[in-house]
């Protein structure tokens, strides 16, 4: 287990396996050494990818209703899932040069792209074609542990804590901004029940092995990209919270994430 894991069950934001598949029935992907030189290639192989800026065609966000017609899951649903992706690869977590956004692609039909984790990040990201892609904009989970073990105060940590401290949040896609951004806000509630995720060896204190959680914020799906090379910056102030007790502390993190995506021909538009 990474030593940051537990920190990033309640400290962690986006601007933001073990197991061969989930039970939806996608396929995970296994557990990466940072050092596989194939990664390292293909991380290569995407900062090299882009110049100037070459649009091939709007990028389409899509409603939530849209999300769950076209992927059948809920934006809530692709948000669990994303972190469950994250627990089991906790190098995307301090990822801020796109060295393993490949990783994102985990099999199915929606592509888990980055965000920024207080540092600035500047990723280039090669989607394979046909995949939608799911942007962590600004997003925190709570696992059930320690001073806060039942769904009543997770869920304020997350919705009180956490998302209503959210201020400045903003998308641009290819220069134009994203409206409403409210309208693309999760929050724990009846349609975004607790999941569970891998929290690695158990460790001294007790944390650790699979445990329920929560999570909320602000998520994006974009339609499958057109041809071309497209430009999406994400950023958003967001408080900072006690990764122990989930209570707010003094300040502010700055969240600030720009992604240059690319469709790539591959097995989901052949």
């Amino acid at each position: 287990m990474s030593p940051n894991l537990k920190a990033l069950r309640t400290s962690f934001f986006f601007l933001l396996v073990t197991v061969a598949a989930c039970s939806d029935g996608i396929t995970s992907p296994t557990r990466i050494d940072p050092a596989t030189r194939n990664l390292q290639t293909r991380a290569e192989d995407q900062q090299d990818a882009y110049t100037d800026r070459d649009d091939g065609g709007q990028i389409q966000v899509l409603s939530n209703q849209r999300v769950r017609a076209a992927t059948g899951k809920t934006i809530a649903e692709w948000g669990s899932l994303w972190w469950k992706w994250a627990f089991d690869n906790p190098q995307v977590l301090g990822d801020t040069d796109g060295t393993y956004s490949a990783l994102g692609d985990v099999g199915g039909p929606v592509f888990f792209a980055q965000g920024s984790g207080g540092e600035p990040t500047r990723a280039n990201v090669i989607v394979p074609g046909g995949q939608y892609v799911l942007l962590p904009v600004a997003t925190y989970i709570w696992t059930f542990f320690g001073t806060c073990s039942e769904l009543v105060c997770a869920r304020q940590i997350v919705n009180r804590n956490f998302i209503n401290g959210i201020t400045s949040v903003s998308v641009t896609i290819d220069g134009e901004r994203v409206q409403n951004m409210q309208a693309h806000l999760v929050r724990v509630d009846n349609g975004n029940p607790p999941f569970t995720v891998d929290a690695g060896p158990i460790g001294p204190d007790g944390y650790g092995g699979i445990l329920p959680a929560v999570q909320g914020g602000y998520w994006l799906m974009l339609a499958p990209l057109p041809p071309g090379k497209h430009r999406v910056a994400m950023s958003a102030t967001a408080p900072i919270l006690d990764g122990e007790t989930g209570e707010l502390l003094s300040g502010y993190l700055h969240l600030d994430a720009r992604l240059r995506l690319q469709s790539s021909r591959g097995r989901h538009d052949q």
